[in-house]
């Protein structure tokens, strides 16, 4: 199906530039995942939206750059692109594994991750006695779950999603969870939760796209032209 500006609500969401259309230019294939605000099927509008797909949205069609984007589990997203079947996932934090067959590009979104507890919870997630003894977790996929498990910490919680993480979280399943802050602020507004919780900022990890190299490898300059939009794009985002 093609579309302008508009998007279907399918499981492979497609845009293709009617101007770019007859040009040759290939389509970009790129995955993501649903992460409200970031990625998400907005139904009434049925439109894929979220504030790094608003980014992405503004880079290709500024490059002229035909893509799609296919909407999965985020462990499968990024399986896809190292397998050769996708181009692409956004949007995702900088790791060694996801280093060793793609390249990232320059932010497309801000990212925080913090450790959630309940308020009631006075441990320090930073001190060495919790990474020792606390019960913590992160969802399936996770650059966060791979760097509680390196480090040591006791990541028992591992669900599919950060809601099903906050769930475990107030049920007293674990300690507490490491979580993208724009995240959870959403899903504690939503659930009417201010003052129930509190977080300790962990560290800053920005996101960007990740392109295959292999993909990179035969589209020369594109990695290049893709970030030199970034800055028009993420000053305009909504």
């Amino acid at each position: 199906m093609t579309v302008s500006r508009a998007w279907f609500c399918t499981l492979v969401l497609s845009l293709v530039l009617p101007a770019q259309a007859q040009t040759g230019v290939a389509t970009v294939r790129l995955t993501t995942h649903e992460l409200p605000p970031y990625s998400y099927r907005d139904t009434a509008q049925q439109r894929l939206s979220g504030i790094a797909v608003e980014v992405v949205d503004c880079v290709m069609r500024r490059m002229g750059q035909p893509y799609d984007v296919q909407v999965l589990p985020w462990a499968r997203a990024q399986k896809l692109v190292q397998q050769g079947d996708a181009d692409g996932f956004f949007a995702a934090s900088r790791n060694s594994e996801r280093d060793s067959y793609a390249e990232q590009t320059a932010t497309i979104a801000p990212q925080q991750w913090r450790w959630y507890l309940l308020s009631s919870n006075a441990a320090d997630p930073l001190s060495p006695e919790f990474r020792a003894t606390a019960l913590v977790g992160s969802f399936v996929g996770a650059n966060m779950l791979d760097w509680l498990r390196e480090r040591g910490y006791r990541a028992v919680a591992t669900p599919p999603t950060t809601a099903g993480l906050l769930k475990m979280l107030r049920a007293g399943r674990v300690d507490a969870i490491l979580a993208n802050n724009l995240v959870m602020e959403r899903l504690i507004r939503e659930q009417g939760l201010d003052g129930q919780l509190r977080s300790v900022l962990q560290e800053d990890r920005p996101l960007g796209v990740y392109f295959s190299k292999a993909f990179l490898a035969g589209r020369p300059g594109f990695l290049e032209r893709f970030n030199a939009q970034l800055g028009a794009c993420r000053s305009t985002a909504r």
